[in-house]
């Protein structure tokens, strides 16, 4: 038989499992990567649809980033580095005679992490520049304030679970009737922590 080097090469490689934090989706295993050596595997990041980790079919319409920081002998574990929804899904709740208002800001958690956060309101009618300036600001003012009360973990799982998106929209509503109340995205501007040293396998 010939020799194959790509084939033998990639023989070589490891399968790592890539590991979901232990806060919100307790350390379920999200898929595999291959690599030659342990920090080949840091820094990686891995996109999936939130629906697929939670097998849920209500949460279809977000996806999550996640990023390798951490290695214990084949087991790549990692933080959240950014949850969104699908552009798809935005493009199909913006219907003609309403109103689209977008924002981007960042904040700080209570545990010191800064985010950007880019909330979405779909309004039911058109509205007036004076109203959507109202709803910007009152949410914006609401997402900070929450942000601050919150750790990472628990603002990223409300966000997930639409807690925080109910909870302001009976207050929108007083502004202008809206449709949609939505967080398009939240980044994880602090960078995740690489842990340098490589743990050795049990």
């Amino acid at each position: 038989m010939a020799y194959n080097k790509k084939y033998a090469d990639w023989s070589r490689k490891k399968w790592f499992e890539i590991i979901a934090p232990t806060k919100i989706f307790n350390e379920i295993v999200l898929g595999e990567t291959p690599a030659y050596e342990e920090n080949q595997v840091i820094g990686r990041t891995v996109d999936l649809n939130l629906a697929f980790i939670t097998g849920n079919f209500k949460y279809q319409n977000m996806k999550v980033i996640f990023q390798i920081n951490k290695v214990t002998g084949l087991k790549a574990y990692t933080e959240i580095k950014e949850i969104s929804l699908y552009d798809a899904y935005v493009r199909r709740i913006v219907k003609r005679g309403t109103s689209r208002i977008d924002d981007s800001f960042v904040a700080k958690t209570k545990d010191g992490i800064d985010i950007r956060i880019k909330p979405l309101v779909i309004t039911r009618f058109k509205a007036h520049r004076r109203q959507k300036t109202a709803i910007r600001k009152t949410y914006k003012e609401f997402l900070i304030k929450k942000a601050e009360e919150l750790e990472f973990y628990d603002f990223i799982e409300k966000v997930i679970n639409y807690e925080l998106q109910n909870e302001i929209r009976p207050v929108l509503n007083k502004i202008f009737p809206v449709s949609h109340v939505e967080i398009r995205r939240v980044i994880r501007e602090t960078p995740i922590v690489i842990k340098e040293e490589i743990e050795a396998k049990a």
